[in-house]
């Protein structure tokens, strides 16, 4: 066996270069086959097959379609973000996530511990989320949104990877 062949990652371990290099093809084309990626990354089509097949068994990695919110008719993406007394703000998420509507929901520090991204099709839509957020939830003292006017960047795969 050659020195410089690529070997088998050991199971239970953390990710190396090669594990970084697969998800970085697959970051920009998740259907990506084992066999292109690894013709890309100079390894063989099995090599890759088994390593994101091990990634995929460790929870260390998945592979997700992501919609873009625009093919779907949303023109305005906002920030609502909660002032919360009387209840614990962790309890106003919980019940703000499972809203069909939310994209997402975050606890932060400061002022509006509770912040809400959402996606609109028209302002109307928009006045609407911020009216149940504010007439539906309790514990809902101020409500703060932001208009997000032009998106640069928005990569949601993201995360403390560094891939």
């Amino acid at each position: 066996m050659s020195e410089d062949r690529p070997q088998r990652r050991p199971r239970g371990s953390g990710f190396d270069d090669i594990d970084r290099r697969i998800i970085e093809v697959l970051a920009r084309d998740g259907r990506a086959q084992s066999t292109a990626i690894g013709e890309e990354l100079g390894l063989s089509g099995n090599l890759v097959a088994n390593r994101i097949r091990a990634m995929d068994a460790g929870g260390l990695m998945r592979v997700v379609a992501v919609s873009d919110f625009r093919i779907h008719g949303y023109r305005m993406v906002a920030r609502i973000r909660l002032m919360i007394s009387g209840r614990p703000p962790m309890d106003v998420a919980r019940e703000l996530a499972a809203r069909e509507d939310v994209l997402s929901v975050h606890i932060t520090s400061g002022r509006y511990p509770v912040s809400c991204l959402y996606a609109f099709r028209n302002a109307r839509e928009m006045i609407e989320a911020v009216r149940q957020a504010t007439a539906d939830l309790a514990g809902v003292e101020d409500v703060d949104v932001e208009l997000i006017n032009n998106v640069y960047r928005y990569v949601p795969a993201v995360g403390p990877l560094g891939v």
